[in-house]
């Protein structure tokens, strides 16, 4: 409870400055822009409610032009069994079990305190940063926060799909078996606090979200897709499973005019976790296209919303 109090302390001051940082989101994972005043969006409520509403976006600004420059990046190597040689900040490993690439971000404080554990989101990128070059991943919003955030107070594992963008999906069998070997591979070798782990992605990766959430329902405290779906070229739909999640804290993210993934897409999902009585929040940004993941991942509600689940 102590080390979970001084977490959330963290989270206010430590989140605040992400609203100031200059992001943009590339390809198919969407255009970042300037974050609005978190005071401006809607906080979530932080006990669940039965019904929750729509919430609704403020305007986008401007999209700005990306920079990696002070990112700091390192070859990519095997990871240790142990953290024995701490890396604080943002590294780019292979994954042993699987030869996966991935970042891993560690927050300053790591290892200051040996019984302190930490929180964990998981993060799935859109498919234009698919490569088998971990610095593409610069170009998603959450892990350029991380290159500018030292002190952001979570462990932030950021795996990579291969090839050329459509070679591979989060949803395939494969794909799927090796995220989940790195996510026990790290949260064995790092102090991992496994009821508070959450998952959120952006475009493809916001289908892994949903995908990964209703196969893996106990892994996860809580749910952020943003700009998601579930079905694949042939058409989006509803699963006929979908209320297996209607217990699970979800708060989902799309743009009104979106042109890549509709807002029907995802609105779907959403209407029908209401008609089971889910635990469901949508933010929909009236003026967003395929490029909200910069506002998205620059607010501090979400991180703040975030820490009030856990896995009971």
């Amino acid at each position: 409870m102590k080390n979970n109090r001084l977490i959330t302390s963290q989270i206010s001051d430590t989140v605040t400055r992400l609203i100031l940082l200059p992001l943009i989101v590339t390809l198919a994972a969407g255009c970042g822009s300037p974050a609005p005043s978190p005071t401006d969006i809607a906080a979530p409520p932080t006990q669940p409610s039965s019904l929750p509403t729509n919430t609704s976006a403020p305007p986008a600004a401007q999209p700005v032009t990306p920079t990696t420059e002070t990112t700091a990046t390192l070859p990519v190597t095997d990871a240790p069994a142990l953290p024995s040689n701490i890396l604080t900040g943002q590294h780019p490993f292979t994954s042993q079990s699987g030869g996966r690439n991935y970042l891993l971000f560690l927050p300053s404080n790591y290892g200051k305190d040996p019984a302190q554990k930490f929180p964990l989101i998981l993060f799935l990128h859109g498919s234009g940063t698919s490569s088998s070059n971990t610095d593409m991943l610069l170009y998603e919003a959450l892990p350029q926060i991380l290159g500018f955030t030292p002190d952001f107070p979570f462990i932030v594992l950021s795996p990579q799909m291969t090839g050329k963008p459509g070679d591979e999906y989060w949803f395939q069998d494969k794909v799927e078996a090796s995220v989940f070997s790195l996510l026990d591979e790290v949260t064995a070798s790092y102090a991992v606090d496994t009821t508070r782990v959450y998952l959120t992605g952006v475009s493809i990766g916001g289908n892994g979200v949903w995908e990964y959430g209703l196969r893996h329902p106990d892994t996860f405290a809580a749910l952020a897709p943003v700009m998601g779906f579930v079905g694949d070229t042939t058409g989006f739909h509803v699963p006929a499973n979908i209320c297996d999640l209607k217990n699970k804290p979800i708060w989902a993210f799309h743009g009104a005019v979106d042109t890549i993934v509709p807002l029907e897409a995802e609105q779907s999902l959403v209407d029908a976790l209401k008609a089971c009585d889910g635990n469901i929040q949508f933010t929909v940004y009236p003026d967003g296209d395929h490029d909200i993941s910069g506002r998205v991942y620059q607010d501090q509600e979400l991180y703040t919303w975030m820490l009030a689940q856990t896995l009971r």
